[in-house]
């Protein structure tokens, strides 16, 4: 008995990634939006570590929530923001093309068709980029009832059987639609698989598919090999058991993007342990031979078979052709069938291993003739000249790139300014280097971003000393906000704006003036380009509140304000937020006051005038007596002027005698007092 294992099986990396969210934040009050994936060992396994799944947007209040690779519809992501929920979102890349391509779509008033089965979660994700109002084409009859939509656009589950979309499709070419786009979006890992189960069912007289019945891409890898082979479905060991071997069965193994690799080594130990299966090493070469071998990225040569307005057909030494479409033949666009004849060689590059138009393996010599002319660039960059290059991958200590046929090699220390430790990011980016090394016997290129970054910064801060000083007024942003004031982005510059010039007022806390995120206008205070700092002001573009007191209360106005505070001298009125005014204590009543707070105490409402303003103090005089009604005198008693008696007084000096007059009535007569302290006689 012999078995071979496919080279693609187990968790694709759109699940890999989500399931190792899952477990990272397992603990964490985390749910999953739907099941993770179709697998009931994973789930379970999921679930002892209290991370379970929810159907409704109100069961993820108050948690953390994944977002399955499958997706979910842009009403999901609106509805989890509105509600403060923390969303994890996990949507394999390939589904985010999709969402992407119909949300797009849909806006330009295309009606969208999506390619798979109805029901599928990664389908019903997709149809809510579109408000729910997608077609589901399982069939040509479903995409034959789409021709009377002005504009249609088709897009594919990613797990759709391969064969099938090719049936619907070349139905969709016939239909007389007006405007139509087609996608291809199933997964090529997905396609990877479904070649490698049919491959070896051709070769196989049993094939297990290890996964769960309930996973799309399961089933269509059974769909795949039935009629090639016996098929068995294989969730767990209890269905292995169950099935009857012969020693001179030839077991092919494969296995769904949701099957665990530790299910996928129990049927492996299960067929060398328990059966005795071994694995035939001229089995599984000539299995490898019988598969597509082409890789896409790798460089071909290929023999022109025939040449047409559509592209060129050509011969690739395998038992499928190659084909170049026109617009991948030439780097200025042109194309000229003429131009090739049968038996031409060109140098080509692999774009797709199955073109689902041609049914052909898809070139390109417009790629290859870019390298070449990447190369003649090499020779432009040696005296420093800056280039652009996308990185392909993060290596240890760096990234790398490719220009030409040279491998570019950019250091992690010379990335940016700073040390990178997360090197992923860049995977895919295009990013402007330049050379310090080029080693042409190797082919290699040792490359640096931080030089260009280091000379745009200075640049940029020669630019931004020169306009940014006292008294210019600028634009920035709130960057974030501390006790003491907040920090804020000036052409990418930090600058300070210190708590205390942010309101005329007083205030507690910075964000009762600045949102950070927003966008403001500044005043700059002052800038010192040798300590790299910069203070600005807010308040000093707005109004002072002072100023708009006097315009709104002139000089002799009356108004009310509130009793904020009590002291010997007088009274303190709030007439505006944060502006206060004085009664002295000699504007309090029209009679003597002794003590205030028996007239008025805080917090109490009094009228009051404005008698003046002090501008440069910002001070305001007041008035209460002003706003009482006049006190009546009091009445003269009768004969009082006549009774009256006067005294005459000697002077204690020796030279003269001086007579002094006053008033017998010396009550509350200071003078009196006074003259009694000096012990003055009559």
């Amino acid at each position: 008995m012999k078995y071979i294992v496919s080279k693609h099986c187990g968790f694709c990396s759109g699940v890999k990634r989500a399931v190792e969210y899952a477990y990272k934040n397992a603990g964490e009050n985390t749910v999953t939006y739907g099941e993770l994936i179709h697998n009931k060992i994973v789930v379970d396994k999921l679930a002892e570590k209290g991370v379970t799944a929810v159907n409704d947007i109100s069961q993820c209040i108050g948690k953390k929530v994944i977002v399955r690779s499958h997706g979910a519809g842009k009403d999901f992501f609106d509805k989890a923001s509105a509600l403060g929920i923390e969303v994890i979102d996990a949507t394999c890349p390939f589904v985010k093309k999709i969402h992407d391509i119909v949300y797009r779509h849909y806006i330009d008033g295309y009606h969208i068709a999506i390619i798979g089965k109805a029901g599928h979660p990664e389908v019903e994700g997709t149809n809510g980029w579109c408000e729910n109002t997608a077609s589901i084409v399982d069939d040509e009859k479903a995409a034959e009832a789409l021709v009377h939509f002005e504009r249609v656009c088709f897009v594919t589950q990613t797990t759709y059987l391969l064969e099938k979309y090719l049936r619907i499709l070349k139905k969709i070419r016939k239909l007389p639609f007006k405007t139509v786009e087609i996608f291809n979006t199933i997964c090529y890992t997905t396609i990877s698989r479904q070649n490698d189960a049919e491959n070896i069912s051709r070769k196989c007289t049993k094939v297990l598919v290890i996964g769960s019945g309930n996973s799309s891409n399961t089933r269509k890898l059974m769909e795949t090999a039935a009629g090639l082979s016996d098929v068995y479905l294989v969730e767990s060991l209890d269905d292995l058991y169950k099935i009857k071997f012969s020693t001179n069965d030839v077991i092919g193994i494969t296995a769904g993007a949701s099957t665990p690799d530790e299910l996928i080594m129990e049927v492996k130990e299960y067929m060398s342990q328990e059966l005795g299966a071994v694995v035939s090493e001229d089995f599984a070469k000539a299995v490898e031979e019988s598969f597509v071998s082409y890789k896409v990225g790798k460089r071909i040569k290929g023999t022109v078979i025939s040449a047409d307005e559509k592209g060129i057909k050509v011969s690739i030494g395998g038992k499928s052709d190659g084909f170049i479409r026109k617009e991948d033949v030439n780097l200025d666009g042109s194309y000229d069938p003429a131009q090739y004849t049968q038996g031409m060689e060109l140098d080509t590059k692999i774009v797709s291993t199955n073109d689902p138009d041609t049914g052909c393996v898809l070139l390109s010599k417009k790629a290859v003739d870019e390298i070449k002319e990447a190369d003649k660039i090499v020779e432009t960059i040696r005296n420093g000249e800056s280039f652009e290059i996308t990185i392909d991958k993060p290596v240890k200590g760096g990234l790398l790139a490719r220009l030409g046929t040279y491998s570019v090699f950019i250091p992690a220390s010379q990335i940016k300014e700073r040390f990178v430790s997360d090197l992923k990011q860049f995977a895919g980016k295009k990013l402007e280097v330049v050379a310090l090394e080029i080693d042409d016997a190797k082919h290699k290129i040792v490359a640096s971003r931080r030089k260009l970054v280091e000379a745009e910064k200075a640049a940029k801060e020669e630019v931004f000393w020169a306009h940014v000083v006292p008294n210019v007024v600028v634009s920035g942003v709130v960057k974030r906000i501390t006790p003491f004031g907040a920090f804020v982005s000036v052409d990418g510059f930090d600058c300070l704006a210190h708590i205390v010039d942010l309101s005329w007022n007083h205030i507690k806390t910075v964000d009762e003036v600045l949102t950070v995120g927003q966008t403001y206008d500044f005043l700059v205070l002052s800038a010192d380009k040798e300590k790299k700092r910069v203070s600005l002001g807010y308040k000093q573009l707005q109004p002072h509140p002072f100023v708009a007191c006097m315009e709104k209360h002139p000089v002799g106005s009356t108004l009310k304000g509130k009793v904020v505070s009590i002291v010997p001298f007088g009274v303190f009125v709030e007439v505006e937020p944060h502006i206060e005014g004085l009664v002295h204590v000699s504007e309090v009543a029209h009679s003597f006051v002794k003590d205030i707070n028996e007239v008025v105490k805080v917090g109490d409402e009094v009228e009051v005038k404005v008698l003046n303003y002090d501008e440069a103090n910002k001070k305001i005089n007041l008035s209460m007596k002003a706003c009482l009604p006049e006190e009546p005198k009091p009445a003269k008693a009768e004969g009082d002027e006549a009774n009256k008696k006067t005294k005459k007084v000697k002077s204690k000096k020796p030279e003269t005698e001086e007579e002094v007059e006053w008033s017998e009535d010396t009550s509350n007569n200071p003078f009196a007092d006074l003259l009694k302290d000096l012990n003055i006689k009559e």
